[in-house]
């Protein structure tokens, strides 16, 4: 029996089959059609994304050079989807820059490498077709940079000159800075071992020994007034000159070395 209506008709068998209405069609084609132009979309905007981090890499790497800051590797991501919604506004949300085995140049004091710096730079404004031309100044609400001192660059950077102590050594124990060194004076040679405790203050790394004691030596007493008195200066470790307008502001002891956090503000990546 056939039944027709005006929306549609349906072919019902007695024998129980299946009932067949009219494809569809039309609404699956328009699907089709939908996501490729959204794929199309998401390819273009990731397309731009890259071009725009090659062009910021070139420029971020011309202002190291001017600032002599030296790399092994220099690699820039800029973050936030979608990316030309970005351009528009020339406005990013989030640009992160990675370094492998950064020279940092002596300035007034010595140089120093970090094994690696990442660097997450936050609210940053930069027009694009500057960018383009290469002629874009670039600027951050906020850069936030973290890397690892090693042991060997602390000792180095370790400025000693008020001090009768040579072959300074650092390493953690039991999460806490510990130190290593000969104390001389009075034509006296002495091993020492301490606990040190380290600090960020205006920028520069302070590390205070306490528990100071002589290794397999009796001290005398010229010895023990020596040990008082270390224990009540701090001994200076200046970092060079950060890139990207970062000023050291904390750090933390760990196996590798000492892991600090570096930030600005209103910082100029490329000027």
């Amino acid at each position: 029996m056939t039944i027709g209506t005006r929306e549609n008709t349906v072919t019902e068998y007695r024998t129980g089959a299946p009932v067949r209405r009219r494809r569809r069609g039309g609404w699956t084609a328009l699907l089709v059609i939908l996501l490729v132009l959204g794929a199309v979309a998401v390819v273009a905007d990731r397309f731009a994304a890259q071009a725009a981090e090659r062009e910021l890499k070139t420029q971020l790497a011309q202002e190291l050079s001017a600032r002599d800051v030296a790399y092994s590797s220099l690699d820039v991501n800029v973050s936030g989807v979608p990316f030309l919604t970005q351009v528009a506004r020339g406005r990013y949300d989030e640009i992160t820059i990675d370094m492998a085995a950064v020279h940092l140049p002596a300035g007034e004091g010595r140089a120093a490498t970090l094994p690696t710096l990442h660097v997450v730079a936050t609210g940053v404004n930069a027009d694009a077709q500057e960018i383009v031309q290469g002629t874009a100044k670039v600027t951050a609400d906020q850069v936030t940079g973290t890397a690892v001192v090693s042991y060997q660059t602390l000792q180095d950077l370790v400025d000693l000159s008020n001090y009768q102590l040579s072959d300074l050594t650092f390493g953690e124990q039991n999460g806490a800075l510990a130190a290593k060194a000969t104390a001389t004076f009075a034509g006296i040679s002495v091993p020492l071992t301490a606990t040190a405790d380290v600090a960020v203050v205006d920028g520069v790394i302070q590390v205070r020994l306490r528990d100071a004691k002589a290794i397999g030596v009796e001290v005398p007493q010229v010895a023990r007034n020596y040990l008082d008195s270390l224990v009540n200066n701090s001994i200076t470790a200046r970092l060079p000159a950060l890139p990207f307008g970062l000023t050291l502001d904390r750090l933390t002891v760990t196996g590798e070395g000492l892991a600090i956090t570096a930030t600005g503000h209103d910082v100029p990546l490329v000027s």
